[in-house]
């Protein structure tokens, strides 16, 4: 063998050795390789679960934000909305498991509405699948997800214009009697206070609208005389939309807008129509652009009068129930929405409650204050017809929620 063939096989034979001593060292140093790409990865889809498990606890927090101050109902609605198995946010990606939600109320007080509390907790909790990191015996990272939301609070301006039924009715008891202390006047005046507590003067401004009207040259707070809704100079618009209603965040009784809603005396009978329509008149005269517009109707029952000026064959002495239906139709094809507030509309141990006209006949075709109302709203979710006194606060805080919409609370 010569001296060239026996060095190049020498060589080959140390190649060979030296790489079968590299292949282990390549092997050891891709093992922490391996463990920082699966480590990566993990944590990454953990992160990306917990984000799918933080937007289900927003949806569920501002759904039961939505619902306050019923605290039951908010509790119920948060709870549809969470990640857990067969809510409406369900985690259905399979890397998921052991989603757990919890929800509760409490009182944030920096935001208004605390009756007794304004926001709504969910926190949700479970655990993220691992890939890579399973060769380490660690096969899930925990997650966990924490919304609140409060419910009235959002940054949105509303201009609102109330209707307000001070007719006799508000003094009477279930069986027509007189009631001397007034609980369903005193009740409607209560939330009216309690809806002005949960807004924002600084977005929300407010006008008041009463019916029967006050007689020309009259106080606000003077007693409605039995012809006042057939002069037209009789006011229906004792309070123009004004923001001075709340001073240091509560309710300013020396306000003109608190001070009439406190010293409202009830009397005469019921006309709904040309209320609606002054109503939605100030909204276009001194309503904001920018702003959404609003009418909250109240009313405790059905209509069975129209002004005289009329006529007694026009349809808002014929059809009182029926004419506030259409001018409610007009107002709302013009972009405000009504909320209709109604107490006892069916009556105590009735079921009809109808409307009448002037002369006392029933109205043709036939029409119930519940259903009156019912359509004067501007759909179901702003109608509301209550049967205590006692729940008329919750009533008007609803709406006021409503109105201004939940909004998220970051770092609670």
């Amino acid at each position: 063998m010569s001296v060239k063939r026996w060095v190049g096989r020498r060589l080959e034979h140390l190649v060979r050795d030296q790489a079968g001593q590299v292949l282990p060292l390549i092997v050891i140093a891709m093992i922490p390789l391996v463990g920082m790409v699966g480590l990566a990865i993990d944590i990454g889809y953990a992160y990306y679960s917990q984000r799918t498990l933080q937007s289900s606890a927003d949806a569920a927090s501002l759904a039961g934000a939505s619902q306050l101050p019923n605290t039951t109902s908010a509790s119920s609605l948060a709870g549809q909305y969470g990640a857990g198995a067969g809510d409406k946010n369900a985690i259905t990606n399979g890397g998921v498991s052991g989603v757990k939600e919890t929800v509760s109320e409490t009182c944030v007080a920096s935001y208004p509405g605390c009756a007794p509390d304004n926001a709504v907790v969910v926190d949700e909790t479970g655990n993220a699948s691992t890939f890579f990191l399973r060769i380490f015996g660690i096969n899930s990272i925990p997650i966990h997800a924490r919304s609140t939301a409060c419910g009235p609070c959002a940054d949105r301006p509303a201009d609102i214009v109330m209707v307000f039924d001070r007719t006799g009715s508000m003094c009477q008891l279930w069986s027509g009697g007189n009631d001397p202390s007034c609980a369903k006047l005193n009740a409607a005046k209560s939330g009216i206070e309690t809806m002005l507590t949960a807004l924002d003067p600084s977005l929300d401004r407010v006008g008041l609208v009463v019916l029967p009207p006050v007689d020309a040259g009259k106080s606000s707070c003077s007693t409605p005389s039995s012809t006042s809704y057939d002069s037209a100079s009789s006011k229906y618009l004792v309070v123009p939309i004004t923001s001075a209603y709340k001073k240091a965040g509560v309710l300013d009784h020396s306000s003109t807008l608190v001070s009439t809603v406190d010293c409202m005396p009830a009397s005469g009978s019921t006309s709904y129509a040309t209320a609606l329509e002054q109503a939605q008149a100030e909204l276009v005269k001194d309503g904001r652009p920018t702003a959404l517009h609003y009418i909250v109707f109240f009313t405790d029952g059905a209509a069975n009068t129209g002004p005289s000026y009329y006529g007694n064959s026009s349809p808002y002495r014929t059809q009182p129930c029926h004419q506030g239906v259409a001018s409610a139709n007009a107002i709302k094809s013009a972009g405000t929405t009504i909320f209709g507030i109604g107490y006892t509309l069916t009556g105590q141990g009735s079921t009809s409650n109808g409307c009448k006209s002037y002369s006392g006949a029933n109205e043709s075709p036939s029409i119930t204050a519940y259903s009156a109302v019912q359509n004067i709203s501007s759909n179901s979710s702003t109608f509301f017809d209550n049967e205590t006194v006692s729940g008329l606060d919750a009533v008007f805080a609803a709406v006021a929620n409503l109105i201004t919409g939940p909004r998220l609370i970051p770092n609670q």
